[in-house]
């Protein structure tokens, strides 16, 4: 196993009597270390938790070479989390990465993307616009960007047709985001695969296929056959 990986499983069962005590209930009736940033500032921290935060913080950095190689450590586990579906350890994750450096733009990401499979739309797109501001990183920032493009086509498609300035508001936000994507690394395969589907939703058919065959022409992930079949319905193929 990865050295880090056994630190941090190490660290996690060293730390479990001072974080368990973080497992409190938020009003909502979710635990507030399932909420981003633990439910602060909403939520003032009591104290006992602030010292565990602080011996957290401590003890992984010394184990990892530094609070930011710690933050990057901890938000991979919470991607590990999100890869698996397991959306609490994943928010824990990122809360610990973000205790570690609240000023990188990755715990935000993570944030947001929990939340956006939660389908708190309004809550996730604060938080992916936070990481767009924070991004330090060209590389992670195409991925990003794509996420929060995919973000702002499910509020417009949540939104409906019977608000369709809002609508229109959302879809063109996504697109803007897609499209900064793309430029900034033309060859990410899943950003024109994000863009496609969002095109479909917004009724964009001739659109939708060209971004279907720039995905397809990139080796992107095979499109679900469902889609492929309504948008044929929308629009045969062009040739």
């Amino acid at each position: 196993m990865n050295k880090k990986l056994v630190f941090i499983a190490r660290c996690n069962f060293g730390l479990a009597a001072l974080l368990l005590s973080g497992c409190v209930i938020a009003s909502g009736g979710m635990r507030i270390d399932n909420i981003p940033m633990y439910g602060q500032p909403e939520i003032e921290r009591p104290e006992e938790l602030k010292r565990a935060d602080e011996d957290f913080v401590k003890q992984a950095s010394e184990g990892l070479g530094g609070r930011e190689k710690a933050s990057i450590a901890w938000w991979l586990q919470g991607d590990k989390f999100m890869s698996e579906g397991n959306l609490d350890y994943a928010m824990r994750r990122y809360n610990q990465s973000w205790l570690l450096n609240p000023n990188s733009f990755r715990a935000y990401w993570g944030f947001g993307r929990v939340l956006l499979e939660r389908g708190q739309l309004d809550e996730s797109l604060n938080h992916l616009e936070k990481a767009c501001q924070l991004v330090d990183d060209e590389y992670q920032k195409v991925a990003l960007l794509a996420d929060t493009a995919t973000a702002y086509s499910v509020k417009a498609y949540r939104t409906g047709s019977d608000n369709i300035n809002e609508r229109s508001k959302y879809f063109s936000l996504a697109n803007q985001r897609y499209e900064e994507s793309a430029k900034l690394d033309p060859a990410y395969p899943n950003s024109w695969r994000g863009w496609a589907r969002s095109l479909y939703f917004e009724g964009r058919y001739a659109d939708a296929w060209e971004k279907v065959r720039k995905a397809r022409s990139l080796g992107a992930m095979a499109f679900p056959p469902q889609f492929i079949r309504a948008l044929e319905e929308k629009l045969p193929e062009p040739r």
